[in-house]
């Protein structure tokens, strides 16, 4: 997973979300264009002292509050108009909907992040994984690698936290989910007790589609895969 940030390093640019004191950045910076985002003013002023370069540009912004924008093509970006790897120890409170948005963002190609453990194993979940879930389907969906790359204990921070974090990676494919494919998957792992027959009784003929796809109705929705979920969608479509 490392090589995403060495095939095409010549054509691509970095974004790092909160880059704190720039201990990452320094590293990124020998190598690439670097695009960072700081939602800290007095950081922000250390960055900008510390690295008075050429190839790095700092947004004193929150990431969360920058809306999606259409390119020519109609095309949804969302940090950057041009083909990008996110790179970003990103705070477990956050995490999700940073990963989330950019997955979705056609102008990311990929990233390495570092979360808590327990998001990690999410994104990086297989079928049958306890983790598997809703997002584990997205990424799997958006993806055509993911890798689990290291764990982090908390010795490895000052001060320590009391969690243990996970180092993951991800390269994308170029595909685009629909609107409804994410209330499918989202209604589907909506009582993860319950079997995937209820969770999507709302749809009428889903006995049907079940059966069809020679799904029992007593499985569970961690218990299917995601070119299931897909097959599933289409079915409903029609």
């Amino acid at each position: 997973m490392v090589n995403i940030l060495k095939d095409k390093r010549k054509s691509l640019d970095i974004i790092e979300i909160g880059p704190g004191l720039g201990d990452l950045s320094v590293k990124l910076l020998d190598n690439f264009s670097l695009i960072a985002y700081e939602i800290d003013k007095r950081l922000c002023k250390y960055l900008e002292n510390r690295f008075y370069k050429d190839n790095f540009k700092l947004h004193n912004k929150d990431v969360l509050s920058i809306e999606f924008s259409k390119n020519n093509q109609g095309e949804s970006f969302w940090l950057h108009d041009k083909p990008y790897i996110l790179v970003s120890n990103l705070p477990y409170y956050i995490a999700t909907r940073i990963i989330l948005n950019a997955l979705e963002d056609i102008m990311c190609v990929g990233m390495v992040v570092m979360t808590q453990k327990e998001v990690a194993y999410k994104f990086c979940a297989k079928t049958s994984d306890s983790e598997f879930c809703a997002i584990s389907v997205i990424t799997q969906s958006l993806s055509e690698e993911i890798e689990l790359i290291s764990i982090v204990p908390p010795s490895a921070f000052s001060p320590t936290p009391k969690v243990e974090s996970a180092v993951f990676g991800i390269r994308k494919n170029s595909s685009i989910l629909e609107k409804d494919f994410y209330d499918l998957i989202r209604q589907a792992f909506a009582s993860p007790r319950k079997t995937i027959y209820k969770n999507l009784s709302y749809i009428d003929n889903i006995e049907e589609i079940l059966e069809t796809l020679s799904i029992k109705k007593n499985t569970r929705a961690h218990q299917l895969n995601t070119s299931q979920y897909h097959q599933i969608f289409k079915l409903i479509r029609k």
